[in-house]
């Protein structure tokens, strides 16, 4: 994520509290930024003292909720039907979110809630996840006719009790906003794990926010120095309006894999594609992070590129994917926007063997 000039993390918090207290603002340039599964081990890294941290966090989150909000935000850790129901789309575009909503909690409790983000996600990831948020308050601004955007309609659900011992999965949505991270002991997965972002940058406080600016350059800095013929080589027929593999679609990732072979590409050239794989990766628990890194980096001699409708990152339409054995990840430049906005973008990220922590 891009913030410029200098932004500090306690302003992104304060204005989270602010927003999901007082609602939407009326008027005005800036946004308010706001601070089927198996009952093995399940798949994942092994990584000391992450569990515990977002244990620690969720108990303080779930203590803090009323008798009837800790009955939604809490589900049977074995209920794939509820996992598996996430979307990207607006509330007012596809019914209610699985858990508890910002907009049904106390200025106490939702601090809380955000400390449960803040320990499942990076410190890049926490305020691409803020950012993202306050997005939300761009589009309601402009008015989402019977669609609901904004800061306080992203939701927190826990399938398992929190456990630094039992597996549990913590999910966060929202409008382009999906995370899933898995617990089991010491084995951490952070996927399936949408991200995207209407419009693609707005002023906060005099600053210029761009969510997933780090994104966006990695992918077309990726095609950008591929040659004349592995761009041609990288190119994948036909067009493509969304990504493939988003909400509803677990598991269904095309073969065979196509585009470049990102072992074939000069040193510089995969410099480029793990700065870029990394912009997704390195969202979760940094721990976590290095050690899917490692393991995705290892992957490159079966590891793709593959593009479609253009390289210009201006262009609605424009696609790229990394595929590999593990690593998947699409970004997609959406043509439709509520913010008057060029386009917008959609992306996700999963690991093939791995999505919900499956072993």
């Amino acid at each position: 994520m891009r913030i410029h000039p200098a932004f500090t993390a306690g302003a992104l918090a304060s204005a989270l509290l602010l927003t999901a207290c007082t609602g939407s603002q009326d008027s005005g340039a800036e946004a308010e930024l706001p601070s089927s599964l198996p009952n093995t081990v399940s798949g994942g890294p092994t990584v000391s003292g992450a569990t515990e941290a977002v244990v620690a966090a969720a108990d303080v989150f779930l203590e803090s909720l009323s008798e009837e909000q800790r009955e939604r935000a809490l589900y049977d850790r074995d209920d794939t039907d509820a996992l598996q129901d996430w979307t990207n789309l607006p509330v007012g575009q596809n019914g209610d979110r699985n858990g508890v909503g910002l907009r049904d909690l106390s200025e106490d409790q939702r601090a809380a809630a955000m400390g449960v983000a803040d320990a499942v996600l990076s410190d890049d990831g926490f305020e691409e996840m803020r950012a993202v948020v306050a997005a939300g308050d761009v589009l309601d601004r402009r008015g989402g006719g019977d669609t609901s955007f904004g800061s306080d309609l992203f939701f927190f659900a826990f399938f398992g009790e929190p456990s630094t011992t039992e597996r549990f999965t913590v999910q966060i949505g929202g409008h382009h906003l999906a995370v899933h991270t898995t617990y089991d002991g010491d084995r951490v997965m952070p996927t399936p794990a949408f991200s995207g972002v209407d419009p693609r940058a707005f002023e906060v406080s005099g600053s210029r926010v761009e969510p997933l600016r780090d994104e966006a350059d990695g992918v077309f800095d990726v095609l950008g120095a591929l040659s004349d013929e592995q761009r041609d080589r990288a190119r994948i027929d036909g067009e493509f309006a969304e990504i493939l593999v988003g909400p509803g679609e677990d598991g269904a990732f095309p073969t065979p894999a196509q585009g470049v072979r990102v072992s074939d590409l000069p040193a510089e050239g995969q410099e480029l594609v793990t700065t870029a794989i990394r912009a997704w990766v390195g969202d979760s628990d940094e721990r976590v992070a290095e050690a899917l890194m490692a393991e995705y980096e290892a992957d490159y001699d079966e590891t793709y590129i593959g593009w479609a409708g253009s390289t210009d990152r201006d262009e609605p339409g424009a696609y790229v994917r990394f595929d590999g054995p593990r690593l998947w990840i699409e970004f997609s430049n959406q043509s439709q926007t509520g913010s008057g906005d060029s386009l917008h973008y959609h992306s996700v990220y999963r690991d093939k063997q791995r999505d919900y922590g499956r072993a």
